[in-house]
């Protein structure tokens, strides 16, 4: 299978293979939510980048688009900003509910007077300056793990520039086969542990590596579109005969084999996205899916539309014998979710009036943890670390300045997965814009952009498909 593209220099295969491990590497502890899974992404993402910047004083590198790189340096910054000690007139200007949080939590009276006996010095001399985040330590570590998503947008732009897509295509079909086979074989074992680690939560799900049945799908239909979309390519080297015997002979051929066994893990990774029982991830990873096959296929029932009903009647076998009536039943309380006072449609609500309270600049990077029980609403009860909607999540802790900022990123990239649909970008960049929807739209529901494999998975999605403006030789 020729890969497309100038001959590369050896940078840009080092950068081709690690950007290939991250994205096989990365849901392996636990979709890198622990904090020694998350430092070893950001180590291999800044390490990448590393390289990136001596193969850059060397050799003419492609960038993302003028107005992403604007948008994801002033990210950057605004982070930084948000967790510097810049004072409270500042912070009164800036963010005034950080400075009003902040007197709120301070004793007052009795209680004073009682802290100043015991430590012997005035509390306040003790306090460091005001920040604009309400939570700063917690602003600096998604500063830390923001600054390593933007170096492999950055990397995978310009591998993909110079190298073409198909080796990060490859790398996340493995990935999803793996996670989808991995998953299956725990759930049907009936021992729930994810490695070494006994599984606390959705014992009765595949789950992969991952904690969470809706993060494993989010990642499986992501990864799974580009995945067909190498198939579909592989299988359009295989010669078109009319008789059943050049068929089997073309089958039996090593591009036959190859595009066999490229849908073989397309099927595997299915059936793993069918047994996590995750209705919207289910739904966005089989419409990701057919929306590849349809693109690619053209007008009525073709080959790709085929081979996608195919490999989910396959997928669907586990699913059949493990219990697709759960499945079904899931979908009938489809509306639970959202119709319950309690559930996220009240978060959400909660946090508008977060946003309201801090629309500048908003609570800070990673501080809706600590930010939300001021908003919560008393009906809601349960612990809402995230507000399970990724955009409304980033005004809430950026404010306008992040929405404003997201926005010069996304609509370069939205740009690109349009024209990549419309067949304007090659066969695999069909798959990959129907992979980068499907992890935007389930963003809409869901928190993918918070886990940290899941977000160097569309961060290696988005750089790809800015990369291949630059490859018009790319597939």
């Amino acid at each position: 299978m020729p890969e497309p593209g100038p001959r590369p220099d050896p940078l840009s295969r080092v950068l081709e293979a690690g950007l290939a491990a991250v994205v096989v590497a990365a849901p392996l502890p636990f979709g890198a939510v622990s904090p020694a899974g998350r430092l070893a992404l950001e180590v291999a993402a800044l390490s990448l980048l590393a390289i990136w910047i001596v193969r850059a004083l060397a050799l003419p590198t492609p960038l993302p688009p003028r107005l992403a790189a604007l948008g994801l340096a002033g990210l950057v910054l605004l982070g930084a900003l948000q967790c510097l000690p810049v004072g409270a007139a500042v912070t009164s200007v800036l963010s005034p509910l950080s400075l009003e949080t902040r007197r709120a939590s301070q004793p007052e009276g009795a209680a004073l007077e009682a802290e100043r006996r015991i430590l012997s010095v005035d509390p306040a001399l003790l306090e460091g300056k005001a920040t604009l985040s309400l939570d700063p330590q917690a602003t600096a570590s998604a500063l830390r793990t923001g600054a390593a998503l933007v170096a492999l947008l950055i990397v995978a732009t310009s591998v993909v520039a110079t190298r073409g897509p198909v080796v990060v295509c490859l790398a996340l079909l493995v990935a999803a086969a793996f996670q989808a086979l991995y998953g299956t074989l725990v759930l049907a074992s009936g021992h729930p542990v994810i490695w070494h680690v006994p599984k606390t939560y959705y014992l009765d799900c595949a789950t992969g590596t991952f904690v969470n049945r809706n993060h494993f799908a989010g990642f499986l239909a992501a990864a799974l579109p580009p995945g067909l979309a190498l198939a579909v390519w592989s299988a359009r080297e295989l010669p078109v005969a009319p008789r059943w015997r050049e068929r089997l002979l073309a089958a039996a051929s090593p591009a036959g084999i190859r595009t066999a066994f490229l849908g073989l893990l397309v099927a595997t990774g299915i059936a793993g996205l069918l047994l996590s029982y995750s209705r919207a991830g289910i739904a966005l990873g089989i419409g990701a899916l057919l929306l590849t096959a349809l693109c690619l296929g053209g007008r009525g029932w073709s080959r790709p539309v085929l081979g996608v009903v195919l490999a989910a009647v396959v997928g669907a076998l586990p699913l059949a014998q493990i219990g697709a009536e759960r499945l079904a039943a899931r979908y009938a309380r489809a509306g639970d979710d959202f119709a319950s006072p309690a559930g996220r449609s009240a978060v959400w609500h909660d946090t508008l009036g977060m946003i309201r309270a801090a629309p500048l600049f908003g609570v800070g990077f990673g501080a809706f943890d600590a930010a939300y029980p001021i908003f919560r609403s008393p009906e809601v009860r349960l612990h809402y670390d995230h507000a399970h909607n990724d955009p409304l999540q980033a005004l809430a802790e950026g404010g306008l300045a992040a929405g404003v900022l997201l926005a010069l990123v996304l609509a370069p990239l939205l740009r690109e997965i349009v024209r990549a649909l419309g067949r304007g970008r090659g066969t695999l960049a069909v798959g990959l814009a129907a992979g980068a929807a499907a992890l935007l739209l389930h963003g809409l529901i869901d928190f993918n952009f918070h886990i940290p494999a899941n977000a160097a998975t569309g961060a290696i999605l988005a750089g790809t498909l800015l990369g291949l403006r630059w490859n018009e030789e790319a597939t």
